[in-house]
């Protein structure tokens, strides 16, 4: 997960709503924000913020990890103010003030470069685990009013925090729907690659086969380098001796083997990723925060490290891990 998550700095500024005229008095109200650095897309940043919104999720938070300096009375308060959606404000990579400086055509290139990375994203795997490039967020803008100093910067630096744990459970969830759509989607085409292999295997001996008996039958032409025959077994004819046409033969069940063998690798790493598939899913479920499933996470791969046999095991449990 490439997420770089902190919280740079958190101001605490003095200032009256209503009524200065009353001086100290119950409107004073405080406001406190602070600037939370993660690079973000803009469907990364809708999804995680509308998640961050949801009073469900809020209200677990509060109560696996609340506040430590506001009490329990304005936690209904806290959550109020969550579901509004007004205690963040996204900050773009370019502001509106650069915006209005840079030439429209320079705004509608890097427009058109995030639709395209959109598109491309779930083509590659290192695309969809790794959209560093693709953020167009560098952080957000946390807010937060209290009647109290302490109390506006404590919960502005708690609603940080909280965010975190939110981007930190999606991308989780969103690693472990990759690795199980990766799994699917490599065992429908391995099946597929499987039947495809084994006949090219057999056409491949009974053309080598079929060569070797021809061969025997005239040694003589088997050296002549003027005598060729056609070969028209694939779209565009090749003029090839007898002996020419059975070293390619052999040739190629050589590699199709070679294929047959590197699959059959796959496939086995493949079944031993979904016993930790399985396991991380499950791990997710019970976790009730973001670096909870973090941390459950990489208990089920330490876990599988201990289960590894063979080096096409550990190599995609490396994988695995390295993601």
């Amino acid at each position: 997960m490439n997420h770089k998550i902190k919280i740079i700095g958190i101001s605490t500024i003095v200032g009256v709503l209503v009524g200065a005229a009353l001086g100290f008095g119950p409107l004073q109200r405080y406001k406190s924000d602070g600037v939370l650095s993660m690079e973000l897309g803009t469907s990364e940043y809708k999804r995680i913020t509308e998640l961050a919104n949801d009073p469900v999720s809020i209200r677990q938070y509060l109560n696996t990890s609340p506040p430590s300096k506001v009490a329990v009375e304005k936690f209904d308060a806290i959550v109020n103010t969550v579901v509004k959606g007004e205690w963040y404000r996204p900050l773009p990579k370019v502001s509106k003030v650069d915006s209005k400086e840079l030439p429209d055509v320079v705004l509608q290139m890097e427009r058109d470069r995030e639709k395209e990375k959109e598109k491309e994203k779930n083509k590659d795997k290192e695309d969809k685990y790794n959209r560093k490039d693709d953020a167009v967020y560098f952080g957000l803008r946390i807010v937060n009013t209290a009647h109290e100093p302490v109390e506006a910067m404590d919960i502005a630096i708690w609603l940080g925090g909280y965010f975190k744990e939110v981007a930190a459970r999606e991308a989780v969830k969103e690693l472990i729907s990759n690795w199980t759509a990766d799994n699917l989607k490599f065992s429908n085409k391995a099946l597929e690659q499987q039947f495809k292999y084994k006949f090219d295997i057999e056409q491949a001996e009974l053309r080598a086969n079929a060569l070797k008996k021809l061969v025997a039958s005239y040694p003589d032409a088997s050296l002549r380098e003027n005598r060729q025959v056609v070969d028209v077994r694939k779209d565009n004819e090749k003029f090839m001796s007898p002996l020419a046409q059975l070293v390619g033969a052999e040739s190629e069940l050589i590699e199709i083997t070679e294929k047959t063998q590197k699959l059959d690798r796959e496939i086995a790493q493949q079944a031993f990723a979904v016993g930790l598939i399985k396991e991380a899913e499950l791990a997710l479920k019970q976790a009730r925060s973001g670096s909870e499933s973090v941390s459950k996470l990489a208990a089920v791969i330490a876990e599988y490290s201990k289960k590894v046999k063979t080096d096409a095991e550990r190599e995609k449990l490396l994988s695995l891990a390295a993601d």
